[in-house]
Formats: structure tokens, C-alpha cells, sequence
């Protein structure tokens, strides 16, 4: 070929990084009559899921929100109240807490203000502060910019990076999972046990020392896992989710006494998952450059079982002479040629130019640059 194509065609399958659990091979494995245990063995390779004690009762820290210089939290159908320093102070409406520039923060109840290095605001009917109402708070700004609602935990509110950084304190157990939003709760209940099985394995993972970047245990979005708290709990289709959490643990009146997670060897495992891999999930190796026993390339056909209902299964895209000279730096694409690892993931990309020059990327590279699903796919 002398001429640059107008466009070019690329198909692929899966979404995500595709090591790990596959959550449509999981909803695949589950029609098929699989259980959870055998959905994250599969998976999971050499893994196993067992029941443990330790932590069942632990409070984990979740970043809500940060980079903000200013939030809002309004409570509903109850009183919050804001404790800074030795000084509490009960709100019936809404607190506005701001950053100031001595590095502190700043809360302002009604037509008063109290500073301190950090606060902590409470409301009725939690664990903090027994009562009757069941009292949910919004928070401005959570959950990509909207407005987050949440009804366990506390909120502690400090100053990272020049900006406010709002973290929720929460049970891991019994106030944090039913709140995660990772699978549609309309899935079948033991791709749902999966589900939790593995959201509480990577919760469990970062319990310890916070993470100085956010001084949190986990964000709340998928960088670690999709937490929407109130939000998604109390929906009206969420019940499944929270019988599947539930089912997963055992409890002792309000007390959390044992859950079900994923070991290799005896310690917890990384859980990672991403919607879907293709016919087989990749290794973390061949997408993070580093080995990890049991996240090694399985097969994934059951993600595209008819009643999985995958819908990228497979999927298709045309990309732009333009788009994809962009990508590649050159001044246009002749042609096109793809190496893969033998799970399928794309390993280099090299685009050859009508004048001859060349450029390669990796697959994700490539992926990221075209807003590709996943990094599985050739080019035509």
C-alpha cells in the first residue's frame, strides 16, 4: 500500500485489564450452576477461599473527597454535630467547612466559625451516636464531582496537599461493602458472593497503615474499588447485593464475628478484577511487568456465555488516519502490525508511515491513547 488508509478498523474484546477475576466470567460460571468458592478458585489460581476472625470488626478509612478548598454537609431526617478540639457543636442544618491558609480547617455552624487541625462530624443513629433517627448525611462535591450521600461512619476532615481531604470511617464488614457498586445486584447470587468475597479480600489488604497519598486505607472510586455508601445500599434494587454481602459473613448481634475471604499460601490475596478478559485473563506479569502466583492467564470463555449477555463479549471501533497518527507521532499511518503475549493481550504496536518511519507503543499505550475497552484487540 503507497496511500495512508482513511481509517482503520479495530476489533477486540473484553473491558478492563482483564487479570483477575472476570466479573462477566463470573455471572457466566454462576448460570452455569458454579458456586462462589469455585467462580474465585477458578480465577484465582492455587487461591482459596476460607473464613477468618481477624479484622472481621475493623474500621477502614475511605477517601470521599479531596482537592476541594471548600464542602458542604447537610444532614437529613436528623442532627449532626462537629467536634474540634475539645468543643462539640450540634447542627440541625447544614455545615460548610473550609480550608484556610495557616493549613487548617474551618467549620462554619449557623453564623459561627471554629477552626482546629482537623474535625470530626457525627450524626444520630450510628455507632458513634446512639439514637433513634437514622440520620444520613450529603457531602458536595463526593462521587466525581455530584453529591454523595452516606448513613455509617463519621467523617474526618483535615487539610492534604493545600486542600481539604474528607475521609468516611467506616465497618468494613457491615457499613463499607453494602455500599460498594462493582456489580449489578440483578446478577445471579453467587456471582454476587464472588463479588463480595473479592471487594472484602482487597479491602482486608489495605487495612493497616493509611496510604500517605490520600491518608485513607482505600479511595472511593475505582482506582481502589467504586464505594457510592448510601447511595447504592439503600437503592431499591440493592437487596440481593446486601444478602450476598450478609451471607458472606456471620455476625453476633451488632458485632461482625467472621467473613469469607481469599488466601494463597495463608495470606490475603491482591483481588483484583475488571469486567471482562476475552477468551483467556491475562497474567500480571504480562500487564504489570511483575509475576504474582495466582494472577496467571485462566480461561475466560464463560464470560462470553450467551447468558452472561457480555456486552463486549467482542467489540468493534474505527479509528480516524488522524486519531492514529497522533498516537503514534507520525505524519500519517500506512500500516499497522500487532505482536500479542499468549494470553492475547497486545504487547507492542508498530505503525509504519507512507515515507517509511516507524513508532511503536505498548498495547495499553495504544489503548489509553484511542480510548480503547482493553488492550485484546488486532488492527486492520
Amino acid at each position: 500500500m503507497t496511500k495512508a488508509p482513511s481509517s482503520f478498523t479495530i476489533k477486540g474484546s473484553g473491558f478492563g485489564h482483564g487479570v483477575g477475576m472476570s466479573q462477566y466470567g463470573a455471572r457466566g460460571m454462576a448460570t452455569a450452576g458454579k458456586s462462589s468458592t469455585q467462580i474465585l478458585q477458578h480465577y484465582y489460581t492455587g487461591a482459596k477461599v476460607t473464613t477468618m476472625s481477624k479484622n472481621a470488626d475493623a474500621s477502614l478509612k475511605v477517601q470521599l473527597l479531596t482537592g476541594k478548598k471548600s464542602v458542604t454537609v447537610t444532614p437529613r431526617s436528623g442532627r449532626l454535630r462537629v467536634k474540634v478540639g475539645s468543643k462539640t457543636i450540634e447542627s440541625g442544618s447544614k455545615v460548610t467547612i473550609e480550608r484556610t491558609s495557616s493549613g487548617s480547617v474551618k467549620a462554619t455552624v449557623g453564623s459561627k466559625s471554629y477552626s482546629g487541625s482537623k474535625l470530626t462530624l457525627e450524626w444520630q443513629g450510628t455507632r458513634y451516636w446512639k439514637s433513634s433517627s437514622a440520620t444520613t448525611v450529603s457531602v458536595s462535591g463526593a462521587q466525581n464531582g455530584a453529591t454523595g450521600t452516606y448513613r455509617h461512619g463519621r467523617l474526618e476532615i483535615g487539610q492534604l496537599k493545600s486542600s481539604l481531604n474528607v475521609i468516611n470511617v467506616v465497618g468494613l464488614n457491615k457499613e463499607y461493602l453494602p455500599g460498594i457498586a462493582e456489580m449489578p445486584a440483578s446478577w445471579q447470587s453467587e456471582a454476587l458472593r464472588a463479588q463480595a468475597i473479592a471487594s472484602r479480600t482487597y479491602a482486608y489488604r489495605n487495612l493497616g497503615a493509611v496510604k500517605p497519598a490520600c491518608g485513607c486505607n482505600v479511595y472511593d472510586e475505582v482506582a481502589s474499588q467504586r464505594f457510592l455508601g448510601w447511595t447504592h445500599e439503600n437503592a431499591g434494587d440493592s437487596g440481593p447485593w446486601r444478602k450476598a454481602v450478609a451471607a458472606t459473613q456471620t455476625t453476633s448481634g451488632s458485632t461482625v464475628r467472621s467473613a469469607r475471604l481469599i488466601t494463597y499460601k495463608g495470606g490475603l490475596i491482591d483481588a483484583v478484577y475488571s469486567s471482562s478478559a476475552g477468551s483467556k485473563t491475562h497474567s500480571a506479569a504480562e500487564v504489570w511487568g511483575s509475576a504474582v502466583p495466582y494472577l496467571v492467564s485462566v480461561d475466560d470463555s464463560p464470560s462470553k456465555y450467551a447468558s452472561a449477555q457480555n456486552p463486549n463479549a467482542s467489540w468493534s471501533v474505527t479509528a480516524k488516519q488522524s486519531d492514529m497518527a497522533r498516537a503514534f507521532g507520525l505524519a500519517d499511518v500506512r500500516s499497522v502490525a500487532v505482536a500479542k503475549t499468549g494470553s492475547g493481550l497486545v504487547k507492542t504496536v508498530k505503525a509504519t508511515s507512507v515515507k517509511g518511519k516507524t513508532a511503536s507503543l505498548t498495547g495499553d499505550q495504544l489503548r489509553t491513547k484511542l480510548k480503547l475497552k482493553s488492550a485484546s484487540f488486532s488492527v486492520a
